[in-house]
């Protein structure tokens, strides 16, 4: 589903990224933990265009969107065909990003109708049924202000899965809410994760990735330095540096 090869990022001369490779499975769970500053946020900006690489190939089911070599743009896709592609990603920020003008309903059906045509009866119906599933289907006609975080997080959660993406990338989703919001956000990717929504997430909360990953993904530096099965990196890493990470967290 997700193909990164020899990925480089740079901005201007802070090099952020450095020759990630990376693949995700149909289906799949993977979460990225490392410290503040790794690249991991860089990372998923990358997948789905909000960043340009600087170098190395990004592929989306088995598609090219983005190819440069030493800065200089190699992509022969047209920009519509890219846009297309990144529309089969949904994401979710660590702030929301919810639209405070428009009510819970109307922040749902803006991008359904917007960018896929979906008549206005057939996008409420579709909300309502993800509402349901996050649980705010009594919250249809508040505003963002009047919720909590945890409940502003779990409506982006229904805006982005009102796209209807293959794929869904989720950026810190927990890091800027109270902790005792964090369960009910945590419980609706759980839920995903259970459905074979393919997944990757950078996260710091490890006991979701302990126990919804299928596999865990260390970086520090922009720098993939250890990856594996949950119960190996969190119980016997290799490297010294997830060693000394985990020691601090855990």
């Amino acid at each position: 589903m997700i193909t990164m090869e020899n990925v480089s990022k740079s901005f201007g001369s802070l090099q952020v990224l450095n020759n990630i490779n990376l693949f995700v499975e149909k289906g799949e769970v993977v979460c990225i933990i490392g410290p503040s500053g790794s690249g991991k946020s860089t990372l998923l900006r990358c997948l789905n265009h909000l960043e340009r690489i600087t170098g190395g190939k990004v592929y989306i089911e088995g598609e090219l969107i983005d190819e440069r070599v030493d800065g200089r743009d190699q992509l022969k896709v047209s920009q519509k065909k890219v846009s297309q592609i990144c529309a089969e990603l949904g994401m979710v920020f660590q702030k929301f990003n919810l639209f405070p003008h428009m009510t819970v309903l109307q922040n749902i059906i803006e991008a359904p109708m917007i960018v896929k045509k979906v008549p206005k009866n057939t996008a409420v119906e579709t909300a309502m049924q993800l509402l349901k599933k996050v649980g705010l289907e009594d919250k249809k006609d508040e505003y963002p202000s009047r919720l909590s975080g945890g409940q502003q997080q779990r409506v982006a959660i229904a805006r982005a899965l009102a796209m209807q993406p293959r794929i869904m990338l989720f950026d810190e989703p927990t890091s800027a809410l109270d902790p005792e919001l964090v369960g009910e956000v945590l419980e609706v990717m759980k839920e995903l994760a259970n459905e074979g929504m393919t997944m990757l997430v950078v996260t710091h909360e490890m006991g979701f990735a302990k126990e919804v990953a299928h596999r865990v993904i260390f970086m520090d530096k922009g720098e993939i330095l250890e990856q594996g099965a949950p119960r190996d990196i969190f119980t016997s890493p290799v490297h010294e540096r997830t060693k000394s990470f985990l020691q601090k967290v855990l």
